[in-house]
């Protein structure tokens, strides 16, 4: 947090830094889905925040519901530790949660819980992240478990396309 007042008192942008900005403990008040959750921080603030360099299907999406209690099992009401890299177009932080040492980021992954959003991550993740994210990933689909098990599980990024060319909306 010190470093964010740093970056802000010096007028340095936050949004697109390669280096994570903040570190701090928040206890988990819900899981929205199975890359987004809410916390209040130490200090009683509430955030919501987006789980970095992994996309869980949508609500809608087959796995989805799956997803989100997956990953309500691993950390809902739980107090973890977060690694703010970014905050999104949407205003949720953007992070790396742990757990008693456990990347829970890398644990949707491995679960096949979520993908590795890998055009995100090959521009903004530590390179040895990024590797085990992305074997994981592979590992996951390999044992067929969670949304792998389907013969061909929709990316929720091609789903949220074909939702928006359905309504007519383009970016």
């Amino acid at each position: 947090m010190k470093h964010m007042l740093i970056l802000l008192a010096l007028g340095l942008p936050l949004i697109g830094c390669a280096q994570p900005v903040a570190h701090y403990t928040a206890r988990v008040t819900s899981v929205h889905d199975g890359d987004t959750v809410r916390v209040v921080d130490q200090h009683g603030a509430k955030r919501r925040i987006r789980l970095a360099y992994i996309d869980a299907p949508e609500m809608d999406q087959a796995h989805g519901v799956a997803s989100r209690d997956a990953l309500r099992q691993l950390i809902d009401q739980q107090t973890v530790q977060l690694t703010i890299h970014d905050t999104d177009r949407y205003k949720r932080q953007v992070a790396t949660i742990t757990l008693g040492g456990q990347d829970i980021n890398l644990a949707q992954i491995q679960h096949g819980n979520a993908w590795h959003y890998r055009s995100i991550a090959r521009k903004h993740q530590d390179k040895a992240d990024f590797a085990r994210y992305r074997q994981a990933e592979m590992q996951a689909q390999q044992e067929r478990v969670g949304l792998w098990r389907s013969s061909q599980p929709l990316a929720p990024w091609t789903h949220r396309r074909q939702q928006r060319e359905m309504r007519g909306d383009y970016p």
